[in-house]
This record gives structure tokens, C-alpha cells and sequence, in this order.
């Protein structure tokens, strides 16, 4: 077998190694699976993916939600949805979507409006102190409204180790 590596003199004129082909190759594929595991865990800790499950007034629309541990040891949601109609366009019609966190016990919060583009896809991102809690939508008149009141769209339980 043929050694793989030979010394060269570098531009200062000193002896370095230098590795032949199939070494460095070898210290690439040493590096994927480092880098794997980076992958998984950058930028939060562990992550779930949770499906939302669609209201009797909205049945084509599909939500999903990406739930991370942040740095911060927050609870981490990326809210997407696709096909969920216009408010406007529901029975009784209403004029935004919002996004509700309930944890156990406590009465739901605005956590923020919802915008559907023309495509009817839409995109929440946020940060909770919560592990557990149940995320929904309604479709109300008010984007600032303290109570939901309007017809809920989308649902889904959230527990996050």
C-alpha cells in the first residue's frame, strides 16, 4: 500500500505534510456527521411539528406548527397555514384572523393577527413562556379583540418537553 502523504517545503521553507486524496476524503466524510447534529440543534434546542386541525367552516384549511426551544428556554412557534379562506368570506364574514394561546387554566391570548395572502397562505412567528398550551384561530372583527368571539378555523394542542 502506498503511503498517502509526502513532505513539501512550504513558502517559509519549513517541512509540512501534505495528505494525498483519499485522506482528506476521509476527514470529509468524518466531518457530516458533526455537522448533522449542528443541524438539528441550530439555532434551538429540539423541535416538534404539530398539525392544526381544521373548524367545520374552514374544512380545506391546513395548518402546521413548528415548536422549538429558544435560547431563552421560551417556547418557540412558527405558525404556517395554506388554504384558509379570506375572513371576509366565512358566515358569518369577518375581517381578520387571530391567533389565540390558551395555557391550562387561563383564558386565551391575542397572540396577534394573522394575514392570508392571496395565495391563502399565512405565517405567524412568536415566543411563549409556555410548555403546554392550545393554539387556535378565530375569525373576528377586531384584530385587537381581548376574547375570541368569532368562528374558530384552526386547532391544536401544544405540549413541548
Amino acid at each position: 500500500m502506498k503511503n498517502s502523504h509526502r513532505l513539501e517545503l512550504n513558502r517559509l521553507g519549513e517541512h509540512s505534510v501534505v495528505r494525498g486524496p483519499q485522506v482528506q476524503f476521509l476527514y470529509s466524510i468524518a466531518l457530516v456527521p458533526l455537522f448533522l447534529i449542528l443541524a438539528m440543534f441550530w439555532p434551538f434546542g429540539g423541535g416538534k411539528k404539530v398539525d392544526m386541525l381544521a373548524g367545520q367552516s374552514t374544512p380545506a384549511a391546513q395548518g402546521t406548527i413548528d415548536i422549538k426551544t429558544s435560547q431563552n428556554k421560551n417556547t418557540h412557534i412558527d405558525l404556517k397555514v395554506r388554504a384558509l379562506a379570506k375572513p371576509s368570506s366565512l358566515t358569518p364574514p369577518a375581517n381578520v384572523y387571530v391567533v389565540w394561546i390558551e395555557p391550562p387554566g387561563e383564558n386565551p391570548k391575542n397572540e396577534g393577527q394573522l394575514h392570508v395572502d392571496k395565495d391563502l397562505n399565512g405565517e405567524l412567528q412568536t415566543e411563549v413562556p409556555y410548555k403546554r398550551f392550545r393554539i387556535f384561530i378565530t375569525a373576528e372583527q377586531d384584530p385587537q379583540a381581548q376574547t375570541p368571539t368569532g368562528t374558530q378555523v384552526l386547532s391544536a394542542d401544544v405540549a413541548q418537553s
